[in-house]
């Protein structure tokens, strides 16, 4: 186990490490969330018109062959 010395070390220096790093802005982080959100949508409908389309397809092949 870390001793309390060394814990209070790597604290700071993640403390350092984070001042360092570059942040996205505001507007950035809303545009790619709109982005994520508006391409979730998309591929949920082309999914569902798949599963749609081979439900009707399956359920015309059943019907024909029962």
């Amino acid at each position: 186990m870390k001793s309390p010395r060394e814990i209070v070390e790597f604290l700071k220096e993640v403390q350092e490490e984070l001042k360092k790093v570059t942040w996205p802005s505001k507007t950035l982080v809303k545009n790619a969330t709109i982005a994520v959100i508006v391409f979730t949508l998309l591929v949920s409908v082309y999914l569902w018109s798949l599963d749609l389309f081979f439900s009707r397809l399956i359920s015309l092949i059943m019907e024909r062959l029962g």
